[in-house]
């Protein structure tokens, strides 16, 4: 019998037996438990991320500017929106982004243009005759 033959056959005996089920329910629901909490951060952190992204988005084509991504103010990431060569609105906010140092003399190769919105696809309506 070949190693792989011998590991499917243990691993169904095991499947098959009682306490083996219980005990490896019992490390599942200790793991969620443990994996749940960071799980949820790690989620929260990517929504909020997507979000403050997509109102950066929206401010700057409604407006006919510019944006630019993880720009950093105060040691941390924000997505700016610019007009006119200066700043207008960041995300997360920031209290006198006109005057913050960071953005004094930034670069304007890391401005971009907001991507056109795209259009939702509508489908055929299904009637029948």
């Amino acid at each position: 019998m070949s190693a792989g033959r011998t590991i499917a056959a243990a691993a169904k005996a095991a499947a098959r037996n009682k306490a083996v089920r219980g005990i490896a329910v019992s490390a599942g629901a200790a793991a969620a438990q443990r994996v749940g909490p960071i799980a949820q951060e790690r989620y929260a952190s990517w929504r909020d991320r997507r979000v403050q992204r997509d109102r950066a988005l929206k401010l700057a084509r409604q407006m006919g500017g510019r944006y630019s991504e993880d720009t950093i103010i105060d040691g941390e990431p924000h997505f700016v929106v610019w007009k006119d060569g200066a700043p207008v609105q960041a995300f997360p906010p920031v209290e006198r982004l006109a005057e913050r140092p960071e953005l004094a003399g930034f670069d304007t190769r890391l401005r971009h243009t907001p991507p056109t919105e795209r259009r939702r696809r509508t489908w055929p309506s299904r009637t029948r005759e």
